[in-house]
């Protein structure tokens, strides 16, 4: 299953020249746009897919390995800064993130998440590397029933983003379900709430919606104060802050290790995507962590397990890419389609008929998470000094930027008026304190709830959901995740009697 020479072989495709300036300048650009609010990895990769024929397939796909590690790190910082993710998959960075930049942590917060990204990296490589040649068969088996309880699964981190009222959280997440059910109807193609707008036929787009929650809403709320970070703040702007969280980020080592296991599993499962690992991991740790309090305030423990999980689920997802031709994000499809392109056809025999290809692509994950390190860590260095420049030219060049990344997500002027509503909406749900990332958490799994449920229960009956070992399997982490709080409550209180 494992051949050594292979591996070694790939070790060395990795280290040739061209290999490595290609992973540098794919990271870097993804690195770039995962920085930019609204800009999406999957369509800058897309755009460079006819450039791909004029390379090798292998350092086509590394190349692209590198714009999809980088975006993913990246992504975290307008998260922590501005409160605007860069991509879906940072939601949740902003839950911790933002509140530490406010407090004046804003060195120490994106060092925290460069350190948890790159170890998240790492790991999530580690585990491809290992299980790679046996977990595609496993991702096999996650059928109509074993998706829904994974979005069950998904939807039980609503009562730990709801830390003022838990009735306000589970309010605002069935609206948001209600919400990403507008448009065609999985199964028999019938509009939903359309009012005869052909645009929310295909349903309720992501990036416009993301944009307008957290980035526009943002923008309105802090054009009531000078900068986001008073000079005099305390803020600090040296080295010291940022390598002081990149070294603490390393003391949290069941949380890194938690997460980026789970970040990876999800990964693996097609169609997950980083948003619900990220979001899984916040909720466990906070589940499971000794100081739930403190979550929502800047906790050090929510932001490493959000970056570390979503970075981890970057590398599973290429997994069911290589060993079953079925792309796990939307990034993976592009790779899936470059690598078709090139007469290499991912799948079941792929790892018997291009070992070394294939060893070349995990090894690069380990490269990418080397470049979260080092590059990430120096730019975060000019990128924290975004929080002293006067909100009457930020605001203004954000929101340039933030216009232009909703239209670009379908290049229509219909997502720019989705945008503006919800980033009105965002201003009221943050005013009445109403939990935003519980709304877009809904938003992202209610399709995938639908969809699933319906399948299964058509094909076996209401009976199928908990039919399958997996199933059974993920019924008991669900449940486990709701009594976390309890076993740990009685955990503290049976430590204090002694």
């Amino acid at each position: 299953m494992y051949d050594t020479v292979a591996m070694l072989e790939g070790l060395n495709a990795l280290f040739q020249t061209q290999t490595l300036l290609f992973i540098f300048l794919g990271f870097a650009l993804g690195f770039v746009v995962g920085a930019i609010p609204g800009f999406n990895d999957a369509n800058v990769m897309a755009i460079l897919l006819p450039f791909t024929l004029l390379l090798e397939p292998t350092v086509a796909i590394v190349a692209m390995v590198g714009v999809y590690c980088g975006a993913q790190a990246a992504g975290s910082i307008p998260a922590i800064l501005m409160n605007i993710p860069g991509t879906p998959g940072n939601a949740a960075s902003t839950l911790e993130g933002y509140p530490m930049s406010r407090a004046g942590r804003s060195g120490y917060a994106l060092g925290l998440s460069f350190g948890a990204s790159s170890f998240g990296a790492f790991i999530g490589a580690f585990l491809a590397l290992v299980l790679a040649p046996i977990l595609g068969l496993f991702a096999l088996r996650f059928g109509p029933a074993e998706m829904f309880m994974v979005a069950v699964l998904g939807l039980t981190v609503v009562s730990t983003l709801s830390a003022d009222s838990f009735a306000k959280g589970l309010m605002i997440a069935g609206f948001g379900i209600l919400v990403s059910l507008i448009g065609a109807d999985s199964m028999s193609a019938f509009p939903r709430a359309t009012y005869g707008v052909p645009e929310l036929y295909d349903g309720m787009p992501l990036i416009p919606v993301l944009l307008g929650l957290f980035g526009l809403s943002e923008l309105i709320l802090l054009l009531s104060r000078c900068t986001i970070a008073e000079r005099g703040s305390g803020q600090s702007t040296g080295w010291a802050e940022i390598l002081s969280g990149f070294r603490d980020s390393a003391r949290h080592k069941v949380n890194l290790l938690r997460s980026s296991i789970l970040g990876f599993l999800v990964g693996i499962v097609p169609g997950a995507g980083a948003t619900i690992g990220s979001f899984l991991a916040y909720g466990q740790a906070k589940q499971w962590s000794r100081n739930r309090s403190a979550f929502g305030k800047g906790n050090p423990e929510g932001l490493v397990a959000t970056d570390s999980a979503n970075n981890a689920t970057a590398t599973g997802a290429v997994v069911p890419m290589l060993t079953l031709g079925l792309p796990g994000s939307a990034s993976t499809l592009v790779m899936l389609a470059a690598l078709v392109l090139h007469g290499v056809r991912p799948g079941p025999e792929f790892f018997r008929n291009f070992q070394v290809d294939a060893y070349t692509i995990l090894f690069s994950m380990f490269a990418a998470a080397i470049l979260i390190a080092t590059l990430g860590i120096l730019l975060a260095r000019v990128a924290q000094r975004i929080v002293f420049i006067p909100n009457a030219i930020l605001v203004p060049t954000v929101a340039v930027l933030v216009f232009i990344g909703a239209y670009a997500w379908r290049f229509m002027a219909f997502d720019i008026l989705l945008m503006v509503v919800f980033g009105v909406f965002g201003v009221i749900l943050k005013t009445y304190r109403y939990p935003v990332p519980a709304f877009m958490l809904a938003i992202i799994l209610g399709p995938l709830l639908e969809s699933n449920f319906l399948r299964a229960t058509r094909i076996g009956g209401i009976e199928s959901l908990l039919a399958s070992p997996i199933s059974k399997a993920v019924a008991v982490v669900i449940v486990l995740s709701l009594l976390a709080p309890l076993f740990q409550t009685l955990f503290q209180k049976g430590r204090s009697q002694k």
